[in-house]
């Protein structure tokens, strides 16, 4: 038989903690492309993921109005390039001139943020003003500042207010 590992690297046991952290991603001409914060970071070496309270991505584009992704909890892979979110999770694209504030709410959501895109196969529901959208999946796409529900949409639209 091998020896026993006493080590614990199979375990699903954490190594470290972070505390109120944020973590910034800039492109290479050094413009902030998006934050991630959140108020712990719990790491596990056997899978090199970590376990995140109440996190938060917010994704910045010059000229674009700011777009937030947070929830109760997430998953991250090892580099933090696949977050998974869970538990109230709200999607908040912030008002500009000529629009107000779009809020989407879903129970999870799995972020790409090098990619700019999120997606989700659960119920969704967009709300901009008085205006609102359902269905069943979603796709964001952040770089083209779409959001594409997948099937069984309902809504209810109000014109817009000058």
């Amino acid at each position: 038989l091998p020896p026993l590992d006493s080590g614990g690297r199979f375990r699903h046991d954490p190594d470290y903690e972070v505390s109120n952290f944020t973590v910034r991603k800039s492109d290479e001409t050094g413009t902030l492309r998006y934050t991630l914060t959140a108020k712990t970071l719990v790491h596990y070496p056997d899978t090199e993921g970590s376990d995140v309270q109440q996190p938060k991505v917010v994704f910045l584009k010059p000229g674009q109005p700011p777009v937030s992704l947070a929830a109760d909890w997430a998953k991250l892979n090892s580099d933090a390039s696949v977050v998974k979110l869970y538990r109230n999770v709200t999607l908040v694209r912030a008002a500009t001139a000529d629009r107000e504030t779009l809020v989407g709410t879903a129970p999870d959501l799995t972020i790409l943020p090098d990619a700019e895109t999120a997606h989700t196969d659960s119920p969704v529901q967009l709300v901009q003003g008085q205006s609102w959208l359902k269905g069943k999946g979603l796709d964001v796409d952040n770089a083209t500042m779409t959001y594409t529900l997948r099937s069984r949409v309902t809504g209810e639209f109000q014109p817009h207010k000058h």
